[in-house]
Parts: structure tokens; sequence; C-alpha cells
């Protein structure tokens, strides 16, 4: 087996309008290593992935292929250098067979067209490097997802991959299934594969990896051997804090209200354990926990935006109908999500649409003049920067497509605001204003439910905090308990479970 790495990373950025989404990133991979990479949601995850198949060209920095420089015009060239990737929903034709599923576009060639004699044959063989007996002729769709994950991973080996990327593998895998996958990862690791794996679920990659690396905000942390060292020295650099690092301010309400907010035994998709939830005006609730732990499941059951199965909402003492938006708006509460581009703004309306949008019921009909006072008046109130209310929202700064959110739900005059990752992706100057502006709106009576993967937000903003993990409430933190370290703690020790 060769020392030296099979691919090595050295200096990598790339930049995209306005972000920096990789800063100087170095990464090696050796053979018969299994090499982890972690972070929250915006650490650079994907892009890095993307840069190594090459689906986008780093803007500066090296890729080395067994010490030699290469670059990849697009991904079929990182394919045909070895370096194949495995993600979270593989691209494949559940209708059409397995064997078909793993040689197309590729299919072998025979006197009258396809030899699928040769093409079964093949398969098995692949198959069995996997350590899977299949039918082949059998539809792919009609296995577990677990072996479609599998055979993905077959086909990237019958393609010679020598460096094998698994991205989120396991997401959407039960407990049983996921094992199996880590057990066949770890049979590739042991034939001498390169290995990249990207997961949130620690778990896992203290079960699997070799070493860790760390990236937050577009750069690389630190890498960790992962026998000399812990659950919470990883969560510590994911999240950017050490545990002796004081509190950012308190911004503690001088006390709870009336209780506008009242979930009970709250579940469906995503968050299987009951949870209960209350809130009064004037008070801010921070959600903590890394990614995957249930924050934003739990923001879009309470709010309607996802169908709850069991359990019950109120807002200010009225019953929400499960999976009903509409009403839920109408009764005061809202959610602004975590993908703003993508469910929040409308990219290709104007800032006076976006804005004016959730009240067009109210102008009986929907008048211009009406939407442009009423975007006009939000847009004083955040501070929103626009070249006029008829540009284009997807047009504007991340910070002030965020403000246009919130300009749009504030405009409806909620009881509770709900906010999923609200300053994520945006400048720090728009950062503080978002802040400012939810405490603001305690002070003036609104309750908001805070999600942020960054600890120093949920401190400086919020009244209380809910730690989550694996889907559930491992802590409740308030007063002069809420502080950096026990929140970290508490994040950690529901990660740790019995490992180290």
């Amino acid at each position: 087996m060769s020392s030296g790495p099979t691919l090595a990373l050295a200096g990598i950025t790339k930049r995209f309008p306005g972000v920096v989404a990789l800063d100087g990133i170095d990464l090696d991979l050796f053979p018969g290593e299994v090499h982890a990479l972690v972070g929250e949601n915006g650490a650079g995850k994907s892009t890095l992935i993307k840069i190594l198949t090459g689906v986008h060209a780093p803007d500066g920095g090296e890729i080395r292929l067994d010490g030699r420089p290469v670059r990849f015009a697009d991904p079929r060239e990182a394919q045909r250098a070895g370096i194949a990737a495995i993600h979270q929903e593989p691209t494949r034709i559940p209708e059409m067979s397995v064997a078909d599923n793993l040689f197309l576009a590729r299919e072998p060639g025979g006197t009258f067209g396809v030899d699928r004699s040769a093409m079964r044959a093949r398969s098995r063989a692949a198959l069995a490097r996997v350590g899977l007996d299949l039918d082949v002729d059998r539809a792919l769709g009609s296995f577990p997802p677990a072996v479609q994950q599998m055979v993905a991973i077959a086909r990237a080996l019958d393609l010679d991959a020598r460096a094998l990327v698994l991205d989120e593998p396991t997401a959407s895998l039960d407990r049983r299934e996921a094992e199996s996958l880590l057990a066949a990862v770890s049979d590739l690791r042991a034939r001498g594969l390169a290995i990249v794996f990207i997961g949130h679920r620690l778990e896992e990659i203290f079960a699997i990896a070799d070493r860790i690396t760390v990236l937050r905000n577009g750069r690389k942390v630190g890498t960790f051997q992962r026998e000399r060292t812990t659950r919470l020295a990883v969560v510590e650099a994911m999240l950017g804090r050490g545990l002796r690092e004081g509190r950012v301010r308190s911004g503690v309400a001088s006390g709870p209200a009336t209780r506008v907010l009242e979930a009970r035994s709250v579940q469906g998709p995503g968050l299987d354990a009951p949870f209960d939830l209350d809130l009064a005006a004037g008070e801010v609730l921070g959600l903590a926990g890394l990614l995957g732990s249930g924050r934003s499941e739990l923001l879009r059951l309470v709010s309607g935006a996802e169908r709850r199965r069991a359990g019950s909402v109120r807002v200010g003492g009225c019953n929400l109908p499960p999976g009903d938006v509409r009403a839920s708006v109408d009764a005061g509460l809202v959610l602004t999500p975590e993908e703003r581009k993508s469910e929040g703004i409308f990219p290709n309306l104007s800032v006076r649409e976006n804005i004016a949008v959730a009240r067009d019921r109210a102008f009986a009909p929907a008048s211009k003049v009406r939407q442009r006072a009423l975007a006009g008046e939000m847009a004083q109130r955040l501070s929103i920067a626009c070249a006029d209310l008829e540009q284009d929202a997807g047009a504007l700064s991340g910070g002030n497509q965020q403000k246009v959110l919130l300009a749009r739900w504030l405009a409806t005059r909620p009881k509770v605001l709900l906010l999923d990752e609200p300053t994520r992706g945006i400048d720090v100057g728009a950062k503080v204003e978002v802040q400012d502006l939810v405490r603001d709106l305690a002070a003036q009576g609104m309750a908001a439910v805070f999600v942020s993967s960054a600890l120093e937000e949920i401190l400086a903003v919020c009244d209380r905090a809910a730690a989550l993990h694996a889907r559930k409430v491992v802590a409740e933190l308030s007063g002069a308990a809420l502080d950096l370290d026990a929140l970290v703690r508490a994040i950690a020790e529901g990660e740790a479970g019995a490992g180290p």
C-alpha cells in the first residue's frame, strides 16, 4: 500500500458573488482510510466535494492525485481519474433493473446490441465486491434504500474508483440499514480504498472514521485523529467556541407575560419523540443543536409547513389544524424558513410583491398602490437597502433578502415568529441588525423561537434555550444557567452517548 496520499488538496479557495465559500482548505486522503468531513450547514462541505468531483473548478489552490497536479473540467474527468461520489439520493432509475442501473450508459455490447448475459455476470461480480447477492433482473426500486446505496457504490467500484466520496449516505436510512452500510464501508477501507465520509451523526463518525476534519464558515478548523479526540472537542470545533468562553450578553427579558404559544406532544415527519413547547409574549426561545437534531423539523410541524401526525398547537388560545399554513398565519404564527432562497423569497418578483404577498387578501382586490405603501413602510422600518421597490428581490444581498422575508411576515402583525437560521449567510452588520430587531420585537410583546447554529447568537438573543439531540430535548436552560459552558456541554453530552 502506498505511503503517500491518494488525494491531496492544498490551499483550495472558491468564491461566489459576495461569498468566500472556501478559504485556503488543505485536505489529504490516504488509501485504506475513512476521512470524515463535518461541519454545520454553510461550513463549505458541499462546495469542497463539488471541487473534488469536478463540478466546480477552484479559484485557487491545487489538487494532487498520486502526487501529480490535476484539474477536472467536469465530473466525468474526475470519474475517469478514479474519484466517485455517492450522494444521499444517488442517481438511479427505480423502475429499471439492478443490472441496468449498474451499467446505465455503458452497457456491454454484443453482436445484436446489448450483451445482457455479460451485463448480468458483470453485475453479480460488481455486487459481490460490496457483499451483495441480488437478483440483478429485479427492479432496483423494489429493494430497501440501504441496498440501493450499496448498488450505487458497486457501480462506482466497477468504474475503478480509488477515492470514494460518501455524502450523507445514511441520512435516509434507519439504524439497522445504517449499521449495514457502515460495515460495508469498513470492508472497503480494509481493501485499500480511500474514502471521504460526510455526515452529521457523530456516533457514526466516531464508529467509522480514522480522521475527522472540521470545517466552519469556509475554513478548516482542524483535523483530529479519531482515537485521540472526543465528541466534545469536535462539537466545540464545529460550533466555534470553547467551554471557557463567556456569554455574549444576557438579553434576558423582564419576565414572561401572557402565554401565546402552546404545543403539546407534537410528533410528525422527522420528529418521533413527543415535543412540548410553551412561549410567552415578549419571550425569545432558542433551539440549539447540531445539524439533524430536529430543530427545523419542529418549527415546520408547529407552523403547519409539515403536517403533524399527533399533538396540538394553540396560538392565543386558538387551536390550529395540522398542516394548514394559512390558518397559522391567520392566527398570528409565521415561519421564516432556513432555505430562504428556495422556500422564502420569490427571487423573480419585486421587493414590493415579496413584502405584500402575505397581505394581498386584505386589499380586496390587491392594489399596487396599497402594496407600495405597505412595502415602503416595511422597507423603511427594517432599513432594507434596495434600488427601488420594483427591484427583483433575488438581486438583493443575503441580508436584505432576509429582511424582505421578515418584512413580509411582520406586515401580517403576528403574535409569534418562528425564525429558522435567520442570520445564516448574511454579513456581520446585517446579523447584528436582525438580532437587534428580534430583541426589539420581543420588547414590544412579540414572541419568537430562534434557531441558530451559532451559540453566541442563542446567548445574545434568547431568554431560554433548549438543547436538542436525536430529535428530542436533552436540556433546557434559562437565567443564570444559560451560559456557553452549559449549552455546549448539553449538546455534546447528547451526542456522546456511550462514546468517549
